[in-house]
């Protein structure tokens, strides 16, 4: 009898510590690092960051970030994480930036996105050549 229970107790240990260790990572921090480059991003325009799945739920996000971002300037934004979003659901994701000028404005700029998880791993992905104006406002890139 003692050698039955000694069995399923290391059956049970087995079965509870295989299913701790396949939780998939979660989503821990998100950070956007802007590198302006010819043309500025104007004081009064505003600028949303948010990250998405590849169903399009939201998962992180900064808005109404604002200030004068000069040319060949760099500048990290931090996202607030929402939820608890796992690798397997960020990293066919996307990132979308939103444009809020304040009348004319182009920016044009480099992006880097940083996406660390509660397992250490970490998502990089970098965005070069993009432009932003109050007629092309809106952009979405892949991080996948």
């Amino acid at each position: 009898m003692k050698t039955i229970m000694s069995c399923l107790a290391l059956i049970a240990l087995a079965v509870f510590t295989s299913a701790a260790f396949a939780q998939e990572p979660t989503l821990a921090s998100v950070e956007v690092k802007f590198d302006t480059t010819t043309d500025d991003k104007n004081a009064d325009s505003k600028l949303d960051v948010y990250v998405k799945t590849s169903e399009g739920q939201e998962v992180a996000k900064s808005e109404g970030n604002e200030g004068r971002w000069d040319n060949n300037s760099s500048h990290t934004v931090t996202l607030q994480v929402e939820g608890n979003p796992t690798r397997g659901e960020v990293a066919n994701g996307s990132v979308t930036l939103t444009f809020h000028p304040h009348g004319a404005d182009k920016w044009e700029f480099n992006y880097k996105v940083t996406l660390k998880f509660s397992d250490g791993s970490v998502i990089r992905k970098e965005f070069n050549g993009c432009v932003l104006t109050q007629h092309d406002a809106r952009r979405t890139d892949s991080i996948k």
